[in-house]
């Protein structure tokens, strides 16, 4: 009986094919919704009309508790929820709790929606505006508004005047000639950083906290991206010394700016004492800028010529931009202390890594010698053919990223989640959470750089928009071809003549702005 019944059922779909191919063959341009369905006997009226779910309101977003006149900055204090826990902790808690979505409102007025779906932030990249929101960097805003004649740079401006900054400086910042025109004087500081490490060994072949001097080389970078020169931070420092007041004052900007996200801002209404360091340190910064950029002046005279492509960054944004004198200072004072700390941090974290993975130190040191021999010069078309070198960077940027993620103010009504999100909310992207989800990447609490290679069947199937280390769009990081260059030659430089051996304890990192080591760092160097 079954059997006949299933024959009947194939035999009548077969009939209705059949009928409706030939109705539709015979007038297919004429044919109506009502014709279509005539021999189903069902009417386009009764079909099931699937709408789209309507969003939720934004008052129904889940997230911790706040209250009125007070927000969720309660949590912070303590006693509270999230007193002395790092961002990732907090951030743990809250999304088992509430989801991969949910809102904090951290002081009243000022809301903030948490991400942790990877299409929810390609959502918020690819809704940015022309002029993409990113709040940050409070207390150095509010120190241009009051010592720097208001005048603004790159991380702290928005609107028309971020647009006009960005569209002059990225002419210099982001074309690859002008990026690898700094390379041989790299390559030059990468050759001192590691002679001057190899000195500081004790009888164990370790140094004991490589960490300050990686400082060291990211300072001296900046010197010469920013005004061919080299500061002399490899030589016995005086504490009075430009260098190393440099370094310090370098480090105390970018300490005050990671702590301020978690106090109140009473700065606005009087000098806190962290005010007043940063107003000290910033203007040594500055003073230091000003110094420089002169001499990069009359070293090269009233007669040279800039096409924007060779080592003269200041003497190009002062005579080949519109950006005022002040203006280009602010904008070098932040290439100064955002530069720093943020390639000190990377190469920290992959030396790290490398350390603690013989086999894939190993791998990478065949592809250097492989690419360069024995005594070949460093160009950026061999670095640009060291597949591997480039997917070892990817992967420490997956797994213990500087950025703990993104922050984007919404410039209009957008759904995420299912959620109505109104403009003019501060969302934060998570992307050093979604990095260390298996849901998200296979294995991935495990440092495996196969995962980055185009060659690899095993591909990387996560989300594009899972890992962005420099952010994306418009207000992505605008150093990100210096920042990539310095480490790549910084690890080329090392691995050709040591091997590398982490002997420290394990890694231990404090997180605001960026994630930054906190313990010492003890690396055995073996010559090779």
């Amino acid at each position: 009986m079954l059997n006949r019944v299933m024959t009947a059922t194939m035999y009548s779909r077969r009939l209705f094919k059949l009928r409706l191919s030939r109705q539709l063959k015979q007038s297919r341009e004429s044919m109506t919704a009502s014709a279509l369905y005539s021999d189903v006997l069902i009417e386009p009226s009764t079909l099931p009309v699937l709408k789209p779910a309507e969003p939720k309101p934004f008052s129904d977003l889940p997230g911790p508790k706040s209250y009125p006149f007070l927000g969720g900055i309660h949590n912070y204090f303590p006693g509270g929820r999230f007193y002395k826990k790092q961002f990732m902790e907090m951030h743990e808690e809250c999304t088992k709790e509430y989801g991969n979505i949910y809102r904090e409102t951290v002081l009243p007025g000022m809301e903030m929606v948490h991400l942790s779906d990877p299409k929810d932030i390609e959502e918020v990249f690819r809704s940015d505006a022309k002029h993409p929101l990113r709040q940050a960097f409070f207390m150095l805003a509010h120190y241009n508004k009051k010592y720097n004649k208001k005048v603004q740079g790159l991380l702290t401006s928005h609107g028309e005047d971020w647009h006009g900054i960005r569209k002059n400086v990225q002419q210099k910042m982001l074309r690859p000639r002008a990026v690898a025109s700094y390379l041989p004087e790299q390559s030059i500081v990468a050759d001192e950083l590691w002679d001057h490490v190899i000195s500081l060994r004790n009888q164990e072949k370790e140094v004991e906290d490589l960490r300050p001097e990686l400082d060291k080389y990211a300072a001296e970078c900046v010197g010469v991206v920013c005004f061919s020169k080299r500061l002399g931070a490899f030589k016995d420092l005086s504490p009075e010394s430009d260098a190393r007041r440099f370094i310090e004052a370098v480090s105390i900007v970018m300490d005050i700016s990671q702590k301020e996200f978690k106090k109140l801002p009473w700065y606005r209404l009087f000098k806190t004492p962290e005010f007043n360091k940063l107003i000290e340190a910033q203007s040594y910064i500055r003073g230091i800028a000003v110094k420089y950029s002169k001499e990069a002046l009359e070293k090269l005279g009233d007669n040279a010529s800039f096409d924007g492509e060779h080592g003269d960054l200041i003497p190009y944004l002062l005579s080949k931009t519109s950006l005022s004198e002040r203006e280009v200072l602010t904008v070098i004072c932040e290439f100064i202390f955002a530069g720093v700390d943020t390639t000190s941090h990377h190469l920290s974290f992959v030396m790290y890594l490398l350390g603690r993975h013989p086999e894939i130190q190993e791998k990478l040191y065949q592809e250097i010698k492989s690419t360069l021999g024995n005594d070949g010069e460093i160009t950026d078309s061999q670095i640009g053919k060291m597949s591997y070198l480039k997917a070892v960077t990817r992967e420490t940027h997956r797994i213990l990223p500087v950025a703990p993620g993104n922050i984007r103010t919404s410039s209009k009504d957008m759904v995420l989640s299912g959620y109505k999100i109104p403009a003019g909310v501060q969302l934060a992207m998570h992307h050093d959470w979604i990095c260390m989800q298996d849901e998200h990447f296979e294995d991935a609490q495990q440092f495996i750089p196969e995962r980055w290679l185009r060659s690899n069947k095993a591909k990387n199937n996560a989300h594009p928009f899972a890992s962005v280390p420099f952010g994306f769009g418009p207000r992505a990081c605008i150093g990100r071809r210096f920042a990539e260059q310095e480490s790549h030659v910084a690890l080329i430089k090392l691995l050709r003549n040591y091997r590398v051996e982490y002997t420290g304890e394990e890694l231990q990192k404090d997180c605001s702005i960026t994630y930054t080591p906190i313990n010492k760092m003890t690396f055995r160097f073996h010559e090779r």
